[in-house]
């Protein structure tokens, strides 16, 4: 049977950026799939305890950048830790996402790409001409875009926050292999480890 990552994510969060290229290198390496699911960031925190960003202490306002900076040159990957369109109004880009894994696409690259548009590029990841264009450059319909408000792709959001409060995710990335949770990108050697078992 072929093995699965769970991907719970927020589009816009900088550590799921940071996970989501390496997470699909190990997945690629065992012959694994990855089940991206966006949630809403919202009800994950209401249920985890946790606070947005402008909501939190300025110490952890200042850790937070702090490690950014840390793991962006860690793991040498370009990251502007400040960008222009963050935070941002993400429903948009996560319809667009789950429209296109309802049709069957492998969504991997597509969810690279926004988030590489929001780290990297500083697009809005909010504004239609931005997702259309990821779209494009992964060979996908702009079909998508026009379907992430359709009641499939709402009840499917909603479905995903729901599942991932219902395993008790208090934060993202969290990945799953099988039962087993891994919270964090600085988790991945530990997923690589457990597809190895």
């Amino acid at each position: 049977m072929s093995k699965v990552i769970t991907h719970y994510f927020f589009v816009q969060s900088p550590w799921a950026f940071l996970g989501i290229r390496r997470a699909m290198e190990i997945a690629k390496r065992h012959n694994a799939t990855i089940d991206h699911r966006p949630v809403k960031s919202s009800e994950i925190f209401k249920h985890g305890g946790g606070v947005p960003l402008k909501q939190r202490p300025i110490p952890r306002q200042e850790y937070r950048m702090v490690e950014l900076k840390r793991w962006r040159k860690f793991l040498d990957i370009p990251l502007n830790e400040n960008p222009k369109f963050f935070p941002v109004n993400e429903a948009l880009a996560a319809g667009t996402i789950i429209a296109a894994k309802l049709d069957g696409q492998d969504v991997s690259n597509l969810v690279a790409t926004i988030m590489e548009n929001i780290w990297i590029d500083e697009r809005d990841a909010a504004a239609p001409e931005t997702i259309a264009e990821a779209l494009s450059a992964n060979g996908l319909s702009d079909k998508y875009l026009a379907q992430a408000n359709d009641q499939a792709v709402l009840e499917t959001y909603d479905s995903y926050t729901e599942a991932a409060k219902a395993v008790n995710i208090f934060g993202v990335p969290t990945y799953f292999i099988g039962d087993e949770m891994f919270w964090g990108q600085d988790r991945l050697d530990f997923v690589d480890r457990a597809l190895a078992d």
